[in-house]
């Protein structure tokens, strides 16, 4: 899974992420908002995180980790 796979998450508003990859545990005014949308062979949970500026996605980027949080 790489990052260029969500570019074309890049300038959605809220909504348009929302009905593209649903609510999460995000809360909608947040300007980052995280999704689990995969795991590594070893267990690592790959973690989808988006940022918003004025309502508008500004980054996206994928990290992996352990941690329940």
């Amino acid at each position: 899974m790489k990052k260029e796979n969500f570019a074309y998450l890049m300038g959605m508003s809220r909504h348009e992420i929302k009905k593209e990859l649903g609510d999460g545990f995000n809360f909608f005014t947040h300007d980052t908002w995280t999704y689990q949308v995969g795991k590594t062979w070893i267990g690592r949970k790959i973690i989808l995180s988006i940022d918003f500026k004025n309502g508008k996605v500004v980054a996206v980027d994928l990290y992996k980790t352990f941690s329940r949080s």
